[in-house]
């Protein structure tokens, strides 16, 4: 004799679109297709072009095309010397960027507290060591040698990682009222953390090395909004 569980009518007609938020998922690389990825490494790239559009036309440059590209070695990219300022200023345009991207991509209100929660994390990440480095070699250590600099750089930005993770993780405790996401550094974190040895390397030298790594920042810091812009809850 065939038996029919009574639990069969729970499959009946099941729709996946109504599948609860707490439905476990796999981690965020693989929870969104590629389009949507896109879309966040889209509109993260728009934020750090906005924020580094304001820094140039604040520092005295031309948004005009035909003058910016004219002559590329006397552009704003080619020339800035990153510090405090346009560091954080292209890190916020960065993780907002990207927040803005994982909105437009998810309306899940668990997933889009977790982009929040990211998008805080991953600013302080960038802003407390930026200025941790810049207190120790730019203030404490002004008027010591090429050699004393440079191990306050290094300290800095050593003390600055774990200082940024300590702080925001109380942080955001605090504002979403939930301690169960609370993380340690991630591999994730390290890219943005270029930003303060090239910093740190601009107030101990004017070298063309350091000049050179320099460029490569607001590449470096696309990678925060776009790990803000694909957090989800499930994470």
């Amino acid at each position: 004799m065939q038996v029919t569980p009574k639990c069969n009518y729970m499959f009946t007609n099941y729709d996946a679109s109504f599948a609860p938020a707490f439905e476990h998922k796999s981690r965020s690389s693989d929870y969104y297709t590629k389009k949507q990825k896109a879309t966040v490494m889209a509109t993260t790239a728009l934020g750090v072009a906005a924020s580094t559009a304001i820094l140039a036309k604040r520092a005295g440059y031309s948004l005009k095309p035909e003058k910016m590209f004219k002559n590329i070695k006397k552009s704003y990219l080619a020339n800035v010397k990153y510090k405090e300022k346009e560091v954080i200023t292209i890190g916020a345009g960065s993780c907002l960027g990207g927040l803005a991207g994982g909105y437009m991509i998810d309306k899940n209100k668990e997933n889009r507290k977790a982009k929040n929660r990211e998008t805080l994390m991953h600013f302080g990440n960038i802003a407390i060591p930026i200025l941790t480095v810049g207190a120790l070699v730019d203030n404490v250590f002004e008027k010591s040698g090429p050699t004393q600099k440079a191990i306050a750089g290094l300290l800095g930005v050593t003390a600055g990682i774990f200082l940024a993770n300590i702080v925001m993780n109380k942080v955001c405790n605090f504002l979403f009222q939930d301690n169960s996401k609370e993380r340690g550094v991630e591999l994730t974190d390290l890219p943005a953390h270029l930003d303060d040895v090239v910093v740190a390397a601009n107030l101990i030298s004017d070298a063309k090395p350091v000049k050179v790594l320099g460029r490569v920042i607001p590449l470096a810091l696309m990678v925060s909004g776009n790990e803000a812009g694909t957090a989800t809850a499930y994470d």
